[in-house]
């Protein structure tokens, strides 16, 4: 998938924080163009010309013309960071953190670090590798793939169709930095970072970037890329579709934004899958399932975990805030679902924040099925936040 980032001229800024309220002044027509995103809620005010816009789950920067929505996250940029890169090396996540400070603009805050470790990625100069090509030609290098020859051409003819290895810049690395350092170029960031993104970009002139939209593999660390790593994990960062929504035709209004759900719900998913290795099985994301025999009530659990070939457990994140009007009941309603499907005595609801609320255990009339509310304090210390992941594991693990 192509992703567009267009660079608009901004007049206005507006700074908000999720699920909060801020009052703008703007046109009806840029009004209209934030209903229409569907990103924000916004409403006419009794003063002429003014609305109060609503963030709800997206955080990052919007653009609606001449104005600019920044919708901070409730949480340090540092730590919404970290939930989004988790799958990333922790080694690499430290040496990114160092850098971000106090930033509360994330998209600022990634373009910041990934032009400074990208810079030390490619001092003193890009690395190289082999890369494999397939093409026609008239000079004999390296392999002919006698099947296609034979297909194509019915005869050993010449043209010849050759398999080569050529020791090039092209590899992975530089593919996936050199995507991730256009992202920055075209993303509205102040013009000097830009300028250096394009100097970065300048040393990777022969690269072809990384196809945006197309799924990110997992590169092995080595003695000779490891100082790409901190580097890698922002870029990954920045191109994965799973975490981020960028501006296009579907997308109106966005530049550069998280969703908080995905962002919780991958989070949880990586981390639960790393800590219930102790215990065996595999934990499986959106499960794909139905409640009826006709399949026609579709059921996707977030987490699921499995052994010997059966559900043991199911998990669902909540990033949404608990004093909503589905909470409990909606939420308590799907679990019970997707236990009774499972044939699970046992569901758990993870919330990001309780707001106050307590953990709850709730067992339904007649069923046998227990249902578990509990939270996970994202706001605290990474040790903080790896010893609940342990804890949740654990307990699930021993319920079981």
């Amino acid at each position: 998938m192509k992703v567009s980032i267009n660079i608009q001229l901004v007049h206005t800024t507006a700074v908000v924080t999720e699920y909060q309220r801020v009052n703008i002044q703007c046109s009806q027509e840029t009004a209209a163009l934030i209903h229409q995103s569907q990103q924000l809620d916004v409403a006419p005010t009794v003063v002429k010309g003014t609305y109060e816009i609503r963030a709800k789950h997206m955080v990052g920067v919007l653009r609606y013309g001449d104005l600019e929505v920044r919708v901070l996250p409730k949480i340090s940029v540092k730590r919404l960071l970290y939930l989004a890169a988790f799958h990333d090396d922790d080694k690499a996540w430290r040496q990114i953190e160092t850098l971000l400070g106090t930033a509360d603009d994330p998209l600022s805050a990634i373009a910041h670090a990934l032009v400074f470790h990208a810079e030390k990625a490619l001092r003193p100069t890009p690395i190289q590798g082999y890369v494999t090509h397939e093409q026609s030609a008239t000079h004999i290098r390296g392999r002919i793939l006698f099947d296609r020859q034979i297909a194509t051409k019915a005869s050993v003819a010449f043209p010849a169709e050759l398999r080569f290895d050529e020791y090039e810049l092209g590899i992975v690395e530089n593919k996936i930095l050199k995507a991730a350092l256009l992202v920055i170029v075209r993303s509205g960031i102040n013009g000097s970072l830009r300028a250096h993104a394009r100097h970065l970009i300048a040393q990777l002139n022969e690269v072809v970037p990384w196809v945006q939209g197309h799924a990110i593999p997992t590169i092995p660390i080595n003695r000779l890329n490891s100082r790409y790593q901190p580097a890698l994990a922002l870029s990954r960062l920045l191109l994965e579709q799973r975490s981020l929504e960028f501006n296009d035709r579907k997308n109106l209004g966005s530049a550069f934004l998280f969703n908080m759900n995905l962002v919780f719900e991958s989070y949880l998913e990586a981390s639960l899958r790393t800590s219930l290795q102790a215990y065996g099985g595999r934990v499986e994301g959106q499960y794909s399932t139905s409640l009826d025999e006709a399949g026609r009530v579709g059921l996707k659990p977030d987490i699921t975990w499995w052994k010997n070939g059966r559900c043991v457990a199911v998990i669902d994140a909540k990033y949404k805030r608990a004093k909503n009007t589905s909470y409990p009941n909606a939420d308590i309603y799907q679990m019970f679902a997707y236990c009774s499907r499972l044939k699970l005595r046992r569901g758990y609801l993870v919330y990001a924040d309780l707001e106050g609320e307590e953990p709850a255990t709730c067992m339904v009339r007649e069923s046998g099925i227990e249902i578990i509310v509990c939270s996970i304090d994202i706001s605290g210390s990474i040790a903080d936040l790896r010893s609940s992941i342990e804890n949740l594991a654990q307990t699930v693990a021993i319920a079981i």
